[in-house]
């Protein structure tokens, strides 16, 4: 407990300037997500396991607390996405990484969240002022709409926000393989584990990014019930996207826990006793979750 505390409090008091506020923005912007991703698996899960259950789950998601973190889950997931993806353009391209690049870049990072951020939280607090406070909620739609044009948007925000990263970097290949000075590992757990993050990571922008928008600002939440998902996971389309969304957003956010574990908890007991308790975790989580996709909703 004592290394516990005093790695806490180096990394609280660590002056590392832009930086150090990435590191700890991209950790705890994680930590939020994979929280909210094990509540979310487990009251969606209840369409197949406990369907009865469901309409309560949604009530509490309606309310005025849970749309406000809602809110701040967005911003969570926009700067953790734009984030990850400059982490791995400078894992491809080390060369880019200074210390005057790294503070750069941290400010691209911030405003690239903020200008993603603020039109879904518009949209979102407008839901919520209409259904919470006034009470005069449009009519909702009938079911799930035409995503061409979202999912577009959503590739174009992709596109962009790696060009905004990329900008000004060297793509001088000599001088990229002149950096790496170490000899290249050998693959084991450990190497497949990062490179999982990389791939996972990558891929889960479009995904996480595209059901947010989807589900929490186009749809909202108070338009969301048994009707709607069975609608929705009656093309199989949208269940292969839900499966992939279950099996790469809760791997990567585990995976990065186990990081974390890692760092803080340095007893091995203690450190291997906490990590089997994930991995079951993450099995049963995931398989649970799985089993409601395939199954699909109960009546």
């Amino acid at each position: 407990m004592s290394a516990f505390v005093s790695t806490f409090m180096q990394g609280l008091l660590y002056r590392g300037r832009e930086g150090h506020l990435s590191y700890l923005g991209h950790r705890l912007a994680g930590l939020g997500t994979l929280s909210f991703l094990a509540i979310h698996i487990l009251d969606t899960s209840t369409v197949y396991f406990f369907p009865s259950l469901y309409s309560h789950a949604i009530d509490i998601y309606r309310s005025t607390p849970f749309m406000l973190g809602e809110i701040l889950l967005v911003a969570a997931v926009i700067f953790h996405g734009v984030n990850g993806l400059k982490i791995i353009l400078y894992d491809l391209f080390p060369n880019w990484w200074t210390k005057t690049t790294e503070r750069q870049s941290f400010w691209r990072v911030a405003g690239l969240t903020v200008i993603l951020w603020v039109p879904a939280a518009y949209m979102m607090g407008r839901a919520l002022y209409l259904n919470n406070i006034c009470r005069c909620p449009p009519p909702p739609p009938a079911g799930p709409r035409d995503l061409t044009s979202p999912l577009i948007g959503i590739a174009a925000a992709f596109v962009v926000v790696l060009a905004v990263l990329a900008f000004g970097g060297s793509l001088n290949q000599a001088a990229i393989r002149s950096t790496r000075t170490v000899a290249v590992p050998t693959r084991n757990l450990e190497t497949w584990s990062w490179l999982f993050m990389r791939w996972s990571g990558a891929l889960l922008v479009p995904l996480a990014w595209g059901h947010i928008l989807i589900q929490d600002i186009l749809v909202g939440v108070h338009a969301i019930d048994l009707d709607y998902v069975a609608l929705r996971w009656a093309t199989t389309a949208w269940r292969v996207y839900d499966i992939a969304l279950l099996a790469f957003a809760f791997g990567h956010g585990m995976n990065g826990l186990r990081g974390i574990v890692d760092d803080y908890i340095q007893h091995r007991g203690w450190n291997r006793a906490i990590k089997w308790t994930m991995l079951l975790g993450w099995v049963a989580l995931t398989a649970i979750g799985a089993v409601a996709v395939v199954g699909g909703v109960r009546k």
